[in-house]
């Protein structure tokens, strides 16, 4: 008996085909179906009244209707999502039994977003470009003042919150630089893996903090990390430590995030994740605090001279989508085999959903 798997929304329907592929190699008894959020919500039901793995997208759970559909799935025993980061979900609004999966494939693009952001902030890129624009040659290296110099990363110390893939790529890449490495992490090691100095768990994390002149978050938000990067920890990080989230926003407290950097508390700040986002990204409204450009925050980081601002892009390649759908048809085929799915976050408890009705 042949079973479905559904792919939906334009970027799953154009990787479709690497699920596909593993299949054809590996389970000759599945069939992929796709639906690219046309609209034609008849079309979408057929698909979801025969699937029994399906693959979401953010096009089609940001379009109104579409997850609760999915939900009323008759057949659905295993979900997918092509990004890393479940803060958004609740076990207990999921059928009973049903797998929820991330997918991986995205830590190279993001951990050279990282090496770019401690590169861009060590040589002054920017600054150096307006100067030349502006007719500004004070920097040369003719010039022997120590102010006129920029920095290098050569036997700086990085510190990581959170040891996962995204981690992992960035300490080794890090570590072809020159730099030292260590990291603080949700369960402690048994041994020390290669590049750290050293690695620990949460309660070590003063003294990641205090050594670190590069502290980059790449942890789960969660009940634990939600604003652990508070006032407190700023005052134990050096004046001129660089922090760069490419986690969720909210791992680090938004009022002490400002001020810290306001103050020149700490040297700066990359920032790829944000405590709210526009509505529209291809036609941004105003900013709801101030007007003009919309923000990521209630505060105006755009005023500040110490921090570089991206719109949550780091992982936005084509490498990193292609890598995300092979990592998806992975753990495809892992729960098709009956393996256990690597990728495998959490199970449905459906105890949110007595009384509930799916639209």
């Amino acid at each position: 008996m042949t079973k479905k798997v559904a792919v939906f929304g334009e970027m799953g329907v154009n990787f479709a085909p690497i699920i596909e592929e593993y299949f054809a190699a590996k389970q000759k008894d599945w069939q992929v179906t796709t639906w690219a959020c046309d609209g034609d919500e008849a079309a979408r039901d057929a698909v979801l009244a025969e699937c029994e793995a399906a693959v979401m997208s953010a096009d089609f759970i940001l379009t109104p209707g579409n997850f609760g559909a999915l939900m009323a799935a008759p057949h659905l025993k295993i979900l997918l999502q092509p990004w890393v980061g479940t803060d958004w979900l609740d076990e207990g609004f999921l059928p009973k039994g049903l797998i929820f999966c991330n997918a991986g494939g995205h830590a190279a693009p993001m951990a050279e977003y990282v090496l770019g952001t401690m590169l861009e902030h060590a040589l002054e890129l920017r600054t150096m470009h307006s100067d030349m624009l502006a007719g500004k040659w004070r920097r040369a290296g003719r010039n022997a003042a120590p102010e006129a110099r920029h920095g290098d990363l050569l036997g700086k110390h990085i510190g990581i919150v959170g040891y996962g893939e995204i981690a992992q790529a960035v300490a080794t890449r890090a570590a072809a630089f020159g730099m030292s490495v260590s990291a603080v992490a949700r369960s402690k090691r048994d041994k020390t893996p290669t590049p750290l100095d050293w690695i620990g768990t949460q309660t070590d994390l003063p003294k990641l903090l205090a050594e670190s002149d590069y502290l980059i978050m790449t942890c789960d938000l969660n009940d634990e990390t939600e604003g652990m990067i508070d006032a407190a920890a700023f005052a134990q990080m050096k004046d001129t430590a660089y922090i760069i989230n490419v986690a969720r926003g909210e791992v680090i407290d938004e009022d002490a995030l400002f001020e810290a950097l306001q103050s020149k508390r700490i040297g700066g700040a990359a920032l790829d994740t944000w405590y709210r986002y526009p509505v529209n990204i291809a036609d941004t409204e105003p900013d709801p605090d101030r007007g003009g450009p919309y923000q990521g925050s209630k505060h105006d980081f755009n005023s500040l001279d110490n921090v570089l601002l991206t719109p949550h892009m780091a992982a936005h390649t084509f490498g990193a989508d292609r890598g995300r759908y092979v990592s998806i048809a992975e753990s495809l085929c892992s729960y098709a085999e009956g393996a256990d799915v690597k990728r495998q976050v959490t199970i449905g408890t459906g105890e949110n959903l007595e009384g509930f009705a799916i639209p």
